[in-house]
């Protein structure tokens, strides 16, 4: 017992020191811009008439731009796209991605930059445009402080519509390849799996996303107006339509992504199976999945794509930004205030983490009273409302914690939780501001420990496998320490080193809290207590289940009831 104790306080001296160390890293100072604009969102699929080309074209036809973009879906869905699969497989047999050649080819050939310029200024079939769409998108786009500023000038609402010209150069193109898909059945015959385990049905393949931004620069946008724009005062109508039905818009690389793909489900004979989808709604499924992995890598690496939006209060804290914007319950921004050096030189420095308790409805071109999303604060010092913004900051959901626990059912642990409140709120919720229902994570934990012990199996060193699951809930007490209470379910397999085929599998119930302190916003040191409870437990061998009475407290002394814990949660 007595080296036991040694190594769990050798355990916590390391935590210590290494914690210390890792907070003790300074965040490079860097400018952030406070300015957020929504961009504009063209998706297409490459069609290379495969196998599977039809379905998917039919499936293009319901695609879903989210709330957070302005739609701008064209009369074509497709685009021909010509590769040889099997040149690039021989090539690139890992992600097996087209030339970028090819993709801007398809682009061009189809004249998608003039089809985008023509939706943006309401192109009409004698080549005239117009500014309706243009007009609107601006005052859509327009935040509270936008129509407080603008309702003060001469101009008033309509300075608004002007902020749409600026919107134009924010085109994004999501261009989607499907190089692979198979059907589920075709799998289960090419890897000969058993009929016992078919279960499922759906579709399996590789999905790589082209993502291309229109080039609306100044220079493009004053060779626009003055030589290929038509009103009804042009003289040249005829000759500045040949124009610009002979104008290649350009287009500039921003990323490219590559993944497996699968969208699958339970057969009908099989218990749980839902209700279940036609083939071609599993494939509009399929290819949003593809639109939304695109989305969210582009959130995590262009700055373009996060949402950003000033504090409008601290008590609670409240921010002009909701379902208009993408928001999401229990997501994740970053908040920062710009400051500037002794050479005048303007950086960012983050003050704060915060995440969303509420989601406003804000759907709808601001009157200048939009309704707060409402958000606590998990990181940071104190906050205000006097030029501290946010920024977008998303997280996987997931959280990794590492550490060790002395006494009951103790020994070195790791557990992997997931946020599962942002799921909960979109299916119960919806709308409201829930606090309760903040930082809900569904967890997976598994411990090992060998020890000694004397009992009717033998005596000498036992082999100790804990694994469960369970949920568990912070409730913040400060911006930087919280509670979380957990309860979880979980089995436990004593083994005997001398006879592995003999042991003890026992059931029990985890009653227990943490306390969550930050080091930094996205790393805390966890001291626990848990509660561990046997509920069951049977002794079986080679020969089965053996009908000897056990008291797992008298076999294995100190197995249960209270223990301590203490580790690292990683956040990621």
């Amino acid at each position: 017992m007595a080296a036991k104790n040694a190594s769990f306080a050798r355990f916590m001296l390391l935590v210590l020191v290494g914690t210390l160390g890792m907070s003790s890293l300074a965040q490079k100072n860097s400018f952030v811009s406070s300015e957020y604009n929504r961009n504009a969102v063209t998706v297409l699929l490459l069609n290379n008439n495969e196998r599977f080309s039809e379905q998917l074209v039919m499936a293009m036809d319901s695609i879903t731009i989210p709330d957070k973009f302005f739609d701008n879906t064209l009369k074509k869905t497709t685009v021909p796209f010509s590769v040889n699969r099997a040149k690039i497989l021989e090539t690139d047999p890992v992600l097996q991605l087209a030339p970028k050649s090819a993709v801007e080819a398809s682009l061009k050939s189809e004249g998608i930059g003039r089809e985008i310029i023509a939706k943006w200024f309401d192109r009409q079939g004698d080549g005239s445009f117009g500014v309706k769409t243009l007009a609107e998108r601006g005052v859509y786009n327009a935040t509270d402080n936008d129509m407080l500023v603008a309702s003060a000038s001469k101009r008033g609402v309509s300075g608004l519509m002007d902020m749409g010209m600026s919107l134009v150069d924010r085109s994004y193109v999501i261009l989607i390849d499907v190089p692979e898909l198979l059907t589920l059945a075709e799998i289960y015959k090419r890897d000969s799996v058993p009929p016992a385990k078919q279960i499922s049905n759906g579709f399996q393949g590789v999905m790589n996303v082209y993502v291309y931004k229109l080039d609306f620069s100044d220079a493009v946008a004053t060779n626009f107006f003055e030589n290929l724009w038509i009103s009804e005062a042009s003289v040249n109508k005829q000759e500045r339509k040949t124009k610009f039905d002979n104008t290649d818009f350009v287009f500039k690389f921003v990323a490219v992504s590559n993944a497996p793909a699968m969208v699958t489900q339970l057969n009908p004979d099989q218990k749980f199976a839902p209700k279940q989808k036609s083939p071609q709604q599993l494939l509009k499924t399929f290819l949003d999945m593809g639109v939304s992995q695109a989305i969210l890598r582009l959130e995590k690496s262009d700055a373009s794509f996060k949402v950003k939006a000033m504090i409008a209060d601290v008590n609670p804290i409240a921010i002009k930004i909701g379902r208009k914007e993408g928001l999401k319950f229990d997501q994740r921004y970053f908040v920062y205030e710009n400051l500037q050096n002794r050479k005048g030189e303007v950086y960012s420095k983050r003050r704060g983490v915060i995440r969303a308790k509420s989601v406003t409805n804000n759907l709808k071109a601001t009157e200048g009273k939009t309704q707060p999303s409402y958000f606590y604060q998990v990181a940071g010092r104190k906050l205000d409302n006097l030029g501290m913004f946010v920024e977008q900051a998303n997280t996987s959901g997931f959280n990794l914690y590492a550490g060790i626990t002395d006494g009951g059912l103790g020994g070195p642990t790791g557990r992997l939780e997931v946020l599962i409140s942002p799921i909960l709120y979109e299916v119960f919720v919806r709308e409201g501001r829930i606090s309760r229902m903040t930082g809900l994570k569904l967890y997976v934990e598994a411990a090992y420990q060998s020890q000694e012990f004397s009992n009717p199996i033998g005596s000498g060193k036992f082999g100790l496998l804990r694994y469960g699951a369970g949920l568990n809930k912070e409730m913040r007490l400060t911006r930087n320490i919280f509670l979380e209470p957990r309860l979880g379910y979980g089995f436990e397999d004593a083994t005997f080193s001398d006879t592995p085929e003999k042991k003890v599998e026992s059931q029990f119930v985890d009653l227990g809290v943490g306390l969550g302190l930050n080091l930094k916003y996205n790393l805390q040191l966890m001291p626990s207590l848990n509660l561990f409870s046997i509920i069951t437990s049977k002794y079986t061998s080679a020969e089965g289940a053996d009908p000897l009475k056990i008291t797992y407290n008298d076999w294995f002394p100190g197995r249960s009831g209270m223990g301590f814990g203490l580790g690292l949660r990683f956040m990621f």
